[in-house]
């Protein structure tokens, strides 16, 4: 594995700084101009490696999936077993370890512009492509160990993605910590129900 460039490692440092300046000040508020206050460095240097404030979002959906990923990817490292697998995305899916993977205002802030911007929609579904071909792997190890009931997994996939995005979208919200725990107990029962009958 080779070392990373000095481009890479500076792109890298600009979305981490982006991503923390939509945060406190929100998308519409986030310009190259404070993302470069924040890192303190001159708008310039920015400039010469994103020439828009679009092309940067395009990089920070990557970067939002990667850290995503990452971060989901940690809390299963170690977790071999299927049924304790199952348990554990469950759980974090339905649940409030959901919440702590990513900033969710980073996230639909994004969102709404891939309403807008074809290559930004692009990185999302290949986001939303990714999440779906690794539920699909989980689906089918759970069937083989007979955990789940005979499911469509490429539908049930989605099903999960939707009623995750759905629960996601709403307790944005909606942020009674009482009132999220009923829910998220409900939206898992759900998904169970439909996993395994």
């Amino acid at each position: 594995m080779g070392r990373k460039s000095k481009a890479e490692v500076r792109k890298k440092e600009i979305l981490e700084n982006f991503y923390e300046v939509i945060k406190v000040e929100g998308y519409e508020n986030a310009s190259i101009a404070k993302i470069a206050e924040r890192m303190d460095v001159n708008p310039s240097l920015l400039i010469h490696y994103f020439k828009t404030k679009e092309e940067m979002v395009v990089d920070l959906v990557d970067f939002i999936l990667s850290r995503y990923e990452q971060t989901f990817m940690n809390m299963l490292d170690d977790v071999t077993d299927a049924q304790k697998r199952f348990d554990l995305i469950t759980d974090i899916m339905y649940g409030a370890s959901w919440f702590q993977v990513s900033d969710r205002s980073v996230f639909y802030a994004c969102y709404y512009l891939a309403t807008r911007h074809e290559r930004i929609r692009e990185h999302f579904k290949k986001m939303y492509d990714r999440f779906r071909e690794f539920l699909i792997e989980e689906l089918d190890r759970w069937k083989a160990a007979k955990i789940i009931k005979d499911v469509d997994s490429v539908m049930m996939s989605q099903y999960m993605i939707l009623m995750n995005e759905g629960h996601t979208y709403y307790e944005g919200v909606f942020r009674s910590q009482e009132e999220f725990e009923k829910r998220s107990t409900f939206v898992r029962g759900l998904v169970l129900n439909a996993l395994q009958g």
